[in-house]
């Protein structure tokens, strides 16, 4: 579904050139949920910006679905950027417009008529159970349920991959383990490969089958989950499962 392949991303700033990401390669297939940990500046943030097509990477290529976004065009880009549906960190949802409206949003810039908009809208606030929500603003929801309509407006355009990033870093534990078990019934019930950005060690092993781990801009370790929480390499990945190192 996804093949990243010596991906590397430098920023110049000034006369200094950062490596954000170095010689990345990750296979995700699909259905995965596919976590992506690292602690915070381990690059995770430029990787899914490289992923989701927001950040063009300097060398390498990335492929999804087997259509490569090296030489994409304009229009191609725009229906591929269709089949990824992005969770941000910060809900990025607009205050001023009901949770119905949100959801409906990415619905109407593609031109859906508004019979359709209102179908697709009812049947996501069922999967992500916030129809009795449905003429609530944001500041009258809580963070989960700011999460929750995030997600199902990543979904409104029924994509083929949900990348979310850190989307239980605002989160208590219980709401947390609410998103996660909601994330997982996505991927099974609708097919959707997920990826997840994310610093918690306890969300990959909550929801996750595999997983890389990076750090400085690279990938140190990558596996099945089961595999890396027995059998930790690299130093950070043992750091992050609170092994004695």
């Amino acid at each position: 579904m996804i093949k990243i392949t010596n991906l590397s991303k430098t920023f110049t700033q000034g006369k200094q050139q950062v490596k954000a990401l170095k010689n990345i390669n990750v296979h995700i297939q699909k259905g995965d949920i596919f976590g992506i940990i690292g602690i915070s500046g381990a690059g995770k943030s430029t990787l899914l910006r490289c992923l989701s097509a927001l950040e063009k990477p300097t060398s390498g290529d990335i492929e999804i679905d087997g259509i490569s976004l090296k030489n994409i065009k304009n229009g191609n880009l725009i229906k591929l950027r269709k089949e990824m549906g992005v969770v941000f960190q910060g809900y990025n949802l607009m205050m001023q417009k009901t949770v119905a409206e949100n959801i409906a949003f990415p619905l109407k810039i593609r031109g859906i008529s508004q019979d359709e908009i209102n179908l697709q809208v009812d049947r996501l606030l069922e999967i992500v159970e916030l129809s009795e929500k449905k003429n609530a603003y944001p500041s009258q929801l809580s963070g989960g349920q700011k999460q929750r309509v995030a997600i199902a407006r990543a979904l409104a355009t029924q994509p083929k991959i949900l990348l979310c990033d850190e989307p239980t870093s605002a989160l208590d534990p219980l709401t947390t383990r609410r998103v996660l078990k909601l994330l997982k019934e996505i991927s099974e019930n609708l097919g959707v490969t997920v990826v997840i950005i994310t610093h918690e060690i306890n969300v990959v092993k909550t929801i996750c089958n595999r997983m890389a781990v990076i750090s400085g801009g690279e990938i140190v370790e990558k596996g099945e989950v089961k595999e890396i929480f027995a059998h930790p390499e690299s130093e950070i990945t043992k750091l992050l499962l609170d092994w004695k190192v």
